[in-house]
């Protein structure tokens, strides 16, 4: 069972712990945010979910192998560095991070250190996507075409 630590408990982050407390494979071991009023509202609900204040306290929970990041957009890389740093699988909303040079930074940290990172998407898992991904992967959908454009 993989133990998740959910970072922001505002507009995504109950949604991330609703959604990864009913998964299989996997649970919600703790949630970061920095408003006690938030880990209030996350003890009422889920009681068994150890809450934080601190993200340096709940990256060092050893019940947590991978955090989700549901903060503001600014916030994503530093977050992501950091539980990267602490050895931590990271999972990121949308977007991955504030810049191309951000995101490349991040990808080459997990790789390093055998990571798996991800950047959610709402409709990542939805048949369309998914039949999407397939076209492209098959050939079927993507290939530049050359075209003549009359002089």
């Amino acid at each position: 069972m993989i133990g998740v630590g959910v970072i922001g408990y505002g507009y995504w982050g109950p949604n991330l712990v609703r959604n990864f407390s009913e998964v299989g494979g996997g649970y919600v071991a703790a949630v970061a945010d920095m408003r006690q009023e938030k880990l209030d509202l996350v003890k009422a609900r889920y009681p068994s979910v150890a809450t934080y204040r601190e993200l340096d306290a709940m990256l060092a929970d050893p019940n947590v192998s991978a955090v989700a990041v549901a903060t503001p957009v600014d916030t994503h890389f530093p977050l992501a560095m950091k539980a990267l740093d602490a050895g931590k699988h990271v999972f990121v909303e949308k977007p991955l991070a504030a810049s191309v040079a951000q995101a490349e930074t991040l990808v080459r940290e997990a790789a390093k250190r055998g990571r798996t990172l991800m950047v959610d998407h709402t409709f990542l898992y939805t048949g369309a996507v998914r039949k999407m991904r397939e076209l492209v992967d098959n050939g079927e959908l993507g290939a530049r075409q050359s075209r003549s454009v009359p002089t």
